[in-house]
């Protein structure tokens, strides 16, 4: 775990941040697959989603 700066925020390791921004974008895509009803898109979101935050987990 990267400790706060001084000012209170944490810095990410590029690796963490990438995979940061995919857990975004899974999330955006969860969002509007399900705003169009498109479950299978939806379902698919959601594998991105979990496979972007384990990425996010097992990265220093």
């Amino acid at each position: 775990m990267v400790p706060p700066s001084p000012d209170g925020s944490t810095t990410l390791s590029p690796a963490k941040a990438a995979a940061l921004q995919e857990i975004q974008a899974a999330l955006g895509a969860a969002k509007d697959a399900q705003k169009k009803g498109d479950f299978a898109g939806y379902g698919a979101a959601l594998q991105r989603l979990d496979d972007a935050i384990n990425k996010y987990n097992a990265t220093k």
